[in-house]
């Protein structure tokens, strides 16, 4: 009788080092180089094995990152996107243009993003005007290396478009904005805010997207709930409070209940156990009742929580 293969797919290696495979694509596909279309084709069959292999893994690598590229934002950006496609039941022709359009909505702007990463303060008038000319260009140049989709196109030329018309770089109003150009925007504002910055801590993912759910377009909010279903009420990687008083890290969505499966790491007094410790969220003594932070760095290996 054979035996099981072994998984050996670890989204908290392979994801980043995708980082400098994407470097080498963005450069590919400026230059129009003829391998871009493969380089691409390749680089998104490796994003969306590593996320089917073990997804609760691959959420957990994007909540638990400490990689300090802005290039991880897209990649991570096009984990979710994959999954929000199963979610909404995309077919195969827009799951590849949401896909496309969070790795690329950038690929005139990353190296600044370096700098607006860091800031703690109001742009300057050039700093915002190129701000919000890169959707356009990043548009301009996948047209000109040959990627014309126009799902692609538009949800990358939209993708800083808001709802309520503050947007840019043209102020469209919700109903002119494509229904990938706003889970686009979606897929960036939630990796952004859950992401350390200089000036900041982290937003804790229930939080990352509250100014969305402050719409009352039944679009978006259709759009925002299969967004979280997608990713869970509490995405694996994320911490909670327990009713116990406890502190534990989510480790597994459930297909049928918004109930995670978690690991109680530290105890009613923060202080951290040995190992991590089984809870079950629907006993009423171990519910979750909020999402919270770390009291301490673990002393585990967190990775290991989701073989």
């Amino acid at each position: 009788m054979s035996q099981p293969l072994k998984k050996t797919t670890d989204p908290f290696t392979q994801l980043d080092k995708l980082v400098p495979v994407l470097s080498d694509l963005y450069t590919a596909i400026k230059s129009k180089h003829e391998k871009a279309a493969s380089m691409m084709d390749t680089l998104i069959h490796t994003i969306t094995s590593i996320t089917d292999v073990n997804p609760d893994a691959a959420l957990a690598a994007i909540h638990l990152s400490k990689q300090t590229s802005p290039l991880k934002q897209p990649i991570y950006c096009a984990v979710i996107a994959h999954l929000f496609s199963a979610q909404q039941q995309l077919d195969e022709n827009r799951r590849r243009a949401l896909i496309q359009a969070v790795l690329f909505c950038n690929i005139t702007f990353y190296e600044f993003q370096v700098l607006l990463n860091r800031m703690d303060g109001k742009l300057t008038e050039s700093q915002r005007a190129k701000l919000e000319k890169h959707p356009l260009q990043s548009a301009q140049i996948m047209e000109a290396a040959g990627f014309m989709d126009p799902h692609m196109i538009k949800a990358i030329r939209q993708h800083h478009e808001r709802p309520d018309g503050s947007g840019y770089p043209n102020r469209l109003p919700s109903k002119d904005i494509s229904d990938l150009a706003l889970v686009v925007s979606m897929c960036e504002v939630y990796t952004a805010r859950i992401d350390n910055r200089a000036h900041r801590k982290p937003v804790l993912a229930r939080e990352a997207l509250a100014h969305f759910q402050n719409d009352e377009d039944p679009r978006i909010k259709g759009l925002l709930l299969n967004f979280a279903k997608s990713i869970g009420i509490y995405p694996p990687g994320t911490w909670v409070k327990l009713a116990s008083g406890e502190t534990a890290i989510v480790v597994q969505r459930q297909k049928n209940s918004p109930i995670p499966i978690v690991r109680a790491l530290f105890d009613a007094n923060s202080i951290p156990y040995m190992g991590p410790v089984v809870r079950d969220a629907k006993n009423p003594d171990f519910k979750v009742i909020g999402a919270t932070y770390p009291p301490a760095r673990p002393s585990v290996d967190l990775s290991a929580l989701f073989d």
